[in-house]
């Protein structure tokens, strides 16, 4: 049927087929065809259905694509917007062009042409294809008889059918759809989450938002629980033994999933064999398993402030799967012969059993590095190793700098909370030389795992990060031109190394960190593909995610073929099956890994709004960080973003200028990206995850 649906989008792409129903193009199109008409109208019924043939024209079909139409799902902002995101854009839809969807519905859109001024894809819902099933989050109101729930993502009044569950008004609560009337959606009450004034409750509101389950089902737990938390020497003694070797890990204080390790050996010649030990995950969750279903829901493991929703049940990603200290566990080991510049001469993959010697944290690497003498002799039996590794690093880095990989320097605000999840503070959180050395480490073997696949031309999950748009790109050398920064491009073409020569250029600057963000907001979006595409922000030609396998579903999946290449199993590896697999593994991966990254930034988001709360009406100094066309943005030192809106600006009229990306007068006054000023707080909104600021004055330089 498959096939027959591809026939049919094909034949009404290229012929305008005269017909006066849907059940006469059946017919026309299965003589056409030479199919049978009982088969070809139900395909044209399902093709309705799904949204890929659409009827402009009473009785009149064509294909949504001739007619312009995107399909897509809808995501539904905070303050009413929505955008349809499609797998090759997506398209801004105002509020009075929305026509009843609802976060999350798979629609048909309208795509308009470009209005002076306008967002360059602007459109207007045409059709709903399908409703959103999943449970959906708002305020319930009661007022006497009047019961109604206003939606978190569409500011839109819903009757409340049935028992509220003991909710009181103001609550938050998880609902779900009953039926649609012609002035109204009718919805009843499945779950309450309450105030969010009481602990905890304002993760659960976040979490439920975004569709986020924290807990695993009953068989998944019961496989988890299961598996040994300790290796049977004698069910793996085909695999290498590299339980004597020294190696450990290095990760965050307080990590409790740890699937990578590292062993080093420098050489008289100068050159370098580095080990990158990766738990090997698929061992234990095998394909089609409920471990392995659950992980592919899943996609990736969601870390926010002291917490996590893993990937994998704890039995897993802290127990047998999580390289601790002292205990053997199963590693797919990738060994790679390094050159003087950085080169990999050479490198193997295999099975191995490995003995973590240390757990250590990149605090500690970090004053060992610096000259700490306590620190040294704590660790003096694996010191020698660390220089070694530290040398190696720079030597790393600096080929990835040769190469114009861009460098993204972007302090992080990490919101530290108490026992009742308030927050107390908040600490920047920069790049060192001991968390550089484990992510070029890191790098390193995911683009020589890449290379080494790719070669082989099998099904693979490849990271990729295509070549930025020459538009974007030419709005952005605009604006640092603006700032006072030179460009020098190799040629129209735009090359990593020209990007790399930008940032180097403000190093140290007051617009370094503006400049950054800018120039991440240029470029594309890094995705998981079944194609070798390279990665442009790396420089790299290969590149893949091999090194995470608990936490991110990707990377597992590229562990299975690993391991049926190394047991010889080809034909399955080359199989239709695998090259399904690996296509809905790249999908399923992009995807959720969107969804954790705004879970995450909602989270740390409405954190910070919190914390900013007892600073209402005091002044900070800031830097213009965006600006809009409805005001511009201001970031703090501590990292936390308010607005200085465009009416709150009473000196003046200005207008936005999206060539300079600044907020002009004409009198000659403005506001401009990477300026800094002096602000007051004005307000504070949690739920809108908003702070409003008022400006002081410009702060010169």
């Amino acid at each position: 049927m498959e096939e027959l649906k591809k026939k049919i989008l094909s034949a009404l792409e290229d012929k305008n087929i005269k017909h006066k129903s849907l059940n006469h193009l059946a017919t026309v199109l299965s003589s056409m065809l030479k199919e049978s008409e009982e088969d070809t109208l139900s395909c044209l019924k399902e093709l309705e259905r799904e949204g890929e043939i659409f009827s402009f024209a009473r009785n009149r079909y064509t294909t949504s694509k001739k007619l312009g139409l995107v399909k897509g799902k809808l995501s539904v902002t905070q303050n009413g917007y929505a955008f349809v995101i499609n797998e090759t854009k997506d398209i801004f839809i105002p509020k009075k062009d929305m026509s009843g969807a609802f976060d999350g519905d798979i629609v048909l859109c309208k795509v308009i042409l470009p209005r002076k001024n306008a967002r360059k894809s602007e459109g207007k819902i045409v059709r709903i294809i399908q409703r959103d099933s999943d449970d959906l989050v708002g305020t319930i109101y009661l007022e006497g008889k009047i019961r109604y729930i206003l939606p978190d993502r569409k500011k839109v009044r819903v009757d409340v059918m049935g028992d509220t569950l003991g909710a009181k008004s103001g609550d938050k609560v998880v609902f779900d759809i009953v039926g649609y009337k012609s002035t109204s959606v009718v919805a009843r009450v499945v779950e309450v989450i309450g105030s969010l004034k009481d602990k905890g409750n304002d993760i659960k509101w976040l979490l439920k938002q975004y569709k986020v389950k924290r807990d695993f089902d009953e068989s998944t737990l019961k496989q988890a629980r299961a598996i040994s938390q300790q290796v049977d020497r004698t069910r793996y003694s085909e695999r290498r033994d590299l339980s004597g070797t020294t190696l450990f890990t290095i990760d965050g204080i307080d990590a409790k999933d740890l699937d990578d390790a590292v062993s080093i050996k420098a050489h008289s010649d100068g050159t370098y064999t580095l080990g990158v030990h990766i738990a090997d995950v698929g061992e234990y969750v095998r394909l089609d398993t409920p471990l392995d279903k659950e992980a592919f829901d899943r996609g990736t493991s969601i870390y926010f402030l002291d917490q996590v929703i893993p990937m994998l049940p704890v039995e897993l990603s802290n127990g047998i799967c999580s390289l601790n200290e002292g205990v053997e566990r199963l590693a797919l080991s990738v060994i790679m012969h390094i050159d003087k510049d950085g080169e990999v001469i050479d490198s193997e993959i295999f099975e191995s059993i490995i003995n973590s010697k240390h757990r250590l944290n990149y605090d500690e690497v970090q004053m060992l590095l610096d000259g700490d003498k306590e620190t040294r002799n704590r660790l003096k039996d694996i010191a020698h190793d660390l220089d070694v590794m530290h040398k190696l690093s720079q030597i790393l880095m600096t080929r990835r700098k040769r190469l114009g990989s861009s460098d993204f320097d972007i302090p992080e605000g990490e919101v530290i909370v108490d026992a009742d999840g308030r927050p107390i503070r908040i600490e920047k959180r920069c790049a060192t030389d001991a968390t550089r050395l484990i992510e070029n480490f890191m790098v390193v073997a995911n683009e020589t795992v890449a290379r080494t696949f790719e070669k082989m031309k099998v099904p693979f999950v490849y990271r990729v990060h295509e070549r930025p748009d020459s538009e974007k790109m030419h709005t952005f050398y605009n604006f640092v031109e603006n700032l006072g920064v030179s460009v020098h491009t190799s040629s129209e073409e735009v090359y990593p190394i020209d990007l790399q020569k930008i940032l180097d250029s403000v190093k140290g600057d007051n617009v370094e960190s503006v400049v950054n963000m800018v120039m991440l907001r240029s470029l594309k979006k890094a995705r998981y593909f079944e194609t070798c595409l390279g990665h442009f922000g790396m420089a790299l030609d290969y590149y893949c995610h091999f090194t995470s396998p608990i936490r991110r579903y990707p990377d597992l999946c590229i562990h299975r073929i690993i391991k049926e290449y190394l047991h010889g199993n080809n034909s399955f590896i080359k199989s239709r099956e695998m090259a399904d697999f690996v296509s809905r593994a790249s999908i399923q991966s992009s995807a959720r890994e969107k969804v954790s990254e705004d879970v995450e930034r909602a989270i740390t988001d409405y954190k910070k709004v919190e914390y900013m709360e007892r600073f209402v009406g005091e002044d900070f100094e800031g830097i213009i960080s965006s600006v809009t066309p409805r005001g511009f943005y201001v970031e703090l030192d501590n990292t936390c973003e308010g607005m200085v809106s465009l009416s709150s600006l009473k000196d003046d009229f200005y207008f936005y200028n999206e060539e300079t990306l600044s907020l002009s007068s004409p009198s000659g006054n403005s506001y401009r990206i990477g300026e800094k000023v002096q602000v007051k707080v004005v307000s504070c909104n949690r739920e809108m995850r908003r702070v409003d600021f008022e400006i002081i004055k410009k702060i010169k330089k």
